[in-house]
């Protein structure tokens, strides 16, 4: 079968790979779409992955959808069945440590992804996973939807850290619009968190955010964004701040845009230190919580939100799509050299 892998840094080929074996317990899948993941290579093992052994070449895609094409053995009599859409809850882990155990997700020690850190990935033909894995998507959801759940889900959990309970007039803070961003503002919407602020420098990105749903969309090179924000939340600042960017700037206008006891979600990933003074967090009574991927619960919240219109046309997010051929020029290189227009390019794999 024919499958993108990544052979290392900028490196991904389409190469001809057998299929999968089907082993008992486990389902067969015929890959329909898989998103591209800006950070989709972070831990793609150089040596062998120590829960999958597996090393580069790796099939790339964890977010992904697709349909059931054969049961493995000891499933006959399961909640699933051939000719089934699904898609796939990707993170991995050893389901036996005292993490696993209480379904805290991407904390095992023997952590990783689908796709990158082994057992196969969405941009091949064919994936052979764990049943307990596979997420039935109802009849009414296209699979090129049903492939933005995993991107959802990680946006789903930093709102509900955020958010554990809601009331009218609740307000939060987004920095960055890019694929998370994105996310987010759906999230926050299907939440009934009304009042939006977003902050993101790209004219493109800030028409994205703006048709998600954003209250209001500001430009940080011609706004203070912590001033402005005070004054649309009542001199207060908003009651949440989520960093979706991963940069000094904008970790610095959640620290300083959110009101005292608030809470800063950090969602995005750094690639640079940053430096604060943890004094303005005392003073401030602030929270700053971490948000890493989601549990399987909240996979499955994010089918059922979008199948039930909570998260309102999510195929927003789609921004372009790409046979399995054109995936490397057309895909992970537009993303590159067009990432400002981009929220989420999808790749065809069958």
């Amino acid at each position: 079968m024919r499958a993108l892998r990544y052979h290392g840094n900028r490196d991904v080929r389409i190469d001809e790979i057998d299929e999968p074996e089907l082993r008992p317990g486990w389902v067969k899948i015929k890959n329909e779409w898989a998103g591209i993941c800006g950070s989709g290579s972070l831990n793609a093992p150089t040596t062998p992955h120590i829960l999958t052994g597996e090393k580069l070449p790796s099939v790339l895609g964890h977010e992904f959808s697709g349909v059931i094409q054969a049961l493995g053995e000891g499933l006959a009599d399961s909640r699933l069945r051939p000719g089934q859409k699904v898609t796939v809850f990707p993170v991995l882990g050893d389901r036996s440590c005292y993490w696993c155990q209480r379904d805290i997700s991407g904390m095992c020690p023997k952590w990783g992804f689908l796709g990158y850190s082994g057992y196969g990935g969405g941009m091949a033909e064919y994936i052979c996973v764990d049943a307990r894995d596979v997420h039935p998507i109802p009849d009414s959801m296209s699979l090129e939807v049903a492939a933005l759940v995993e991107p959802l889900a990680v946006a789903w959990h930093g709102v509900k850290l955020g958010f554990p309970s809601s009331e009218a007039g609740d307000s939060a803070l987004v920095l960055g619009a890019g694929p998370i961003g994105i996310a987010v503002i759906l999230c926050l919407r299907a939440h009934g968190i009304s009042n939006i602020i977003v902050s993101e420098i790209s004219e493109l990105r800030s028409k994205q955010a703006k048709d998600a749903g954003a209250t209001h969309v500001l430009n940080p090179l011609q706004t203070d964004v912590v001033e402005e924000s005070k004054r649309l939340t009542g001199g207060l600042g908003c009651h949440v701040a989520l960093e979706c960017a991963g940069v000094q700037a904008s970790f610095d206008a959640a620290l300083y845009g959110v009101r005292g006891q608030g809470t800063i979600v950090n969602i995005g990933v750094f690639e640079k230190d940053v430096t604060f003074n943890p004094n303005i967090v005392n003073r401030r009574s602030l929270r700053y919580v971490g948000s890493n991927v989601y549990s399987r619960a909240e996979f499955q919240e994010v089918i059922e939100a979008v199948a039930d219109g909570r998260i309102e046309r999510p195929e927003r997010m789609i921004t372009g799509r790409v046979s399995l051929a054109d995936g490397v020029e057309k895909g992970f290189r537009a993303l590159i050299t067009e990432r400002e227009k981009h929220v989420k390019i999808l790749i065809k794999a069958s």
